[in-house]
């Protein structure tokens, strides 16, 4: 997104040197130092380790997005969809600095498939919803990098996720210990696990209006009368961009059953009255009857300000197999399946002996 919503003053770390007049390993990189090249080549190189960071530089390469470090940003990371530039906290440390270089390039990679975001243009529930959903999908990206990471023996930089953001990595990772990387349970997990923090929402609900705002300044006459119209459902979004191994994550039915509770289409108190101000013309809104109208013209309701709401529950995390466990269990499955091989061909019959039998019956 056009902007991270989190505070990120971190201690830096010192990244590996690149060798002194060696080319980028991204064709893409800008940077003013080669201190700010070691840092972006060591994130860069971490995510190589994995398949699912490996993609995301591919992808970040064929679309030619520049990547680099801003010292006077306050949010960890952000993507402009607009100009198709990558920024990252210079003042993140390197295990930090990891995470979020794939939930940036997830974004980028979200809107490489044509998705829609217009916050003047579409619905207010249309632009929440969905833009909940792609930060929520690129959350689960940032825990599939780490945590494949962490297989490999560096689990740093998915302990520097979990500090801040344990609602949504502990279920990752509790659904991955059971093969959720496999089958996306574990990005489904963590998807649904980012709605559970109210002050993370109530910052994209902030976002949201601001964004409005923005987009009124230079809009059109012909955008001013279509303003908060288009719908784009949010099960299309999803459907496009919520992907592991090349499958959506999460069904269609899954997705609207989840987008249709009555959480889903709350937004906090202040916001929903920001949201009535900016469409109580064009949609006719009684200020007498202004909760029931918001609800039944734009299929929004008010919830309390955060610090109101209940914490993300506490999901303590699984263990994560190590390699020797994990070589353990593959040993024990491979000595499994060479049993019931076995016992297997002890119950055929050899055909020589078949024949035999019947060639006996026939005399």
């Amino acid at each position: 997104m056009s902007e991270v919503i989190s505070t990120a003053f971190e201690n830096q770390q010192s990244a590996t040197p690149v060798k002194q007049g060696a080319e980028p390993s991204y064709p893409y990189l800008v940077y003013e130092s080669q201190e700010d090249l070691d840092r972006l080549e060591a994130a860069l190189t971490e995510l190589r380790k994995t398949k699912t960071g490996a993609k995301l530089i591919d992808d970040a390469t064929e679309h030619k997005t520049p990547i680099r470090l801003d010292r006077a940003m306050r949010a960890y990371g952000s993507y402009d969809e607009v100009t198709n530039n990558l920024k990252l906290n210079a003042n993140n440390d390197e295990n930090r600095m990891v995470g979020t270089l794939a939930h940036e390039l997830r974004h980028a990679q979200q809107f490489q498939k044509g998705i829609l975001l217009d916050a003047y243009l579409d619905t207010p529930k249309t632009y929440i919803q969905n833009q909940a959903a792609i930060e929520a999908d690129a959350s689960a990206t940032s825990c599939a990098v780490c945590y494949e990471l962490a297989l490999q023996g560096n689990d740093k930089p998915l302990e520097a996720l979990r500090q801040k953001d344990p609602h949504f990595v502990n279920p990752f990772q509790n659904a991955a210990v059971k093969g959720g990387l496999v089958d996306g349970s574990a990005y489904q997990a963590a998807f649904k696990g980012w709605f559970t923090d109210y002050m993370t929402r109530d910052s994209y609900d902030i976002l949201y209006i601001k964004m409005a705002r923005q987009r009124r300044s230079n809009c059109t006459r012909e955008e001013e009368d279509k303003k908060f119209e288009r719908v784009v459902p949010v099960a299309d979004v999803v459907e496009k961009v919520c992907t592991c191994n090349g499958k959506p994550y999460m069904s269609r039915k899954e997705t609207e059953e989840f987008f249709s509770t009555p959480d889903a289409s709350t937004v906090s108190f202040e916001r929903f009255n920001n949201i009535y101000a900016n469409c109580y013309q064009k949609f006719d809104l009684k200020y007498s009857d202004m909760e029931n109208e918001m609800k039944n013209k734009l299929g929004l309701t008010v919830r309390p300000h955060s610090n109101y709401m209940p914490r993300p529950p506490k999901t303590e995390p699984l263990p994560i197999p190590t390699v020797e466990n994990r070589q353990a269990l593959a040993a024990e499955k491979i000595a499994a399946a060479k049993q019931e091989k076995t016992a297997e061909n002890k119950t055929k019959i050899p055909l020589n002996a078949l024949l035999q039998k019947r060639a006996d019956r026939g005399k």
